[in-house]
């Protein structure tokens, strides 16, 4: 395997572990010369989309800030969150850089970048989200929150 994509891995960087394969994808289809920005409906879609996927993000840093808690992951969580968009979700900043991926996918009518997305999802899953869990189940109220609140949507 890869010595950067080893050590990607091994930091658990996640931003980096999705967009990877989403940034490969649209290199492959680009070499095809597939991409195509035609249809307007396809663009203000996919506009929509991003623009909710960004949404998201924001919500999920305010909510951050303002229980004084870090998006790093390789900061330790202190206590849970369970405000604001957390209460939908336990993973939004996860699901916001699919969904703005989704919406990128769309405007640009890239199969690359779908597929990317659904690999760079599946690898947060499997690599990030699953680690971090671990490490959240000694603190009090993950149990219930997570028993309460869907891991995705």
């Amino acid at each position: 395997m890869n010595t950067k994509f080893t050590l990607l891995i091994k930091l658990k960087i996640p931003p980096l572990i999705f967009f990877f394969p989403v940034i490969l994808g649209l290199i492959i289809e680009m070499g095809f010369n597939a991409i195509k920005v035609k249809n307007l409906f396809f663009i203000y879609l996919g506009t929509m989309i991003c623009i909710l996927g960004v949404l998201i993000m924001i919500l999920a840093l305010k909510e951050f800030y303002a229980n004084q808690e870090s998006p790093a992951p390789f900061i330790s969580t202190k206590k849970i969150i369970t405000t604001g968009i957390f209460r939908f979700t336990r993973n939004p900043m996860y699901l916001s850089f699919f969904v703005t991926s989704l919406g990128v996918s769309i405007i640009l009518f890239s199969i690359g970048i779908l597929v990317g997305s659904i690999i760079g999802i599946i690898l947060i899953h499997k690599l990030v989200v699953i680690f971090e869990e671990k490490k959240l189940f000694p603190i009090e109220g993950y149990e219930d929150y997570k028993n309460k609140t869907r891991r995705w949507i």
